[in-house]
């Protein structure tokens, strides 16, 4: 998928920004080779959550991951001043558990705030 192909989402509709279970699936993907992906490296994955919203998934450490979800395009606004309320993004950082095969939520962007948790995401980055 193109970003240039993807729509804006449209004026004062929120994103469908997808739930913390959700986030989890696509780290599990990730993790395990990235088979639903669109787009892959070995350090990234993108996925297609909606014609609006796409989702970037990341290792930050050994078991540490980030899922984020953007709308590719943006938003379509009638005044400057509208981007400022909106949530830009989801973020999600999230930490595996090869013993118990389960996942943590560590940070979440809801929960922190942008700003926050990108700090946090390049905190977990740099190790």
């Amino acid at each position: 998928m193109s970003e240039q192909q993807r729509p804006l989402i449209p004026y004062d509709t929120a994103p469908d920004y997808p739930t913390y279970d959700q986030a989890e699936a696509y780290a599990e993907d990730f993790r395990t080779g990235a088979e639903g992906a669109y787009a892959k490296d070995e350090s990234w994955a993108r996925y297609w959550q909606s014609s609006y919203l796409d989702i970037l998934a990341t290792q930050l450490q050994a078991n540490i991951y980030t899922v984020i979800a953007l709308p590719p395009a943006g938003f379509e606004v009638a005044h400057a001043s509208d981007i400022e309320d909106y949530e830009h993004f989801r973020g999600w950082i999230l930490q595996y558990d090869p013993e118990t095969e389960s996942w943590t939520l560590l940070v979440s962007s809801q929960e922190v705030g942008i700003d926050e948790f990108i700090r946090l995401r390049r905190e977990y980055k740099a190790g």
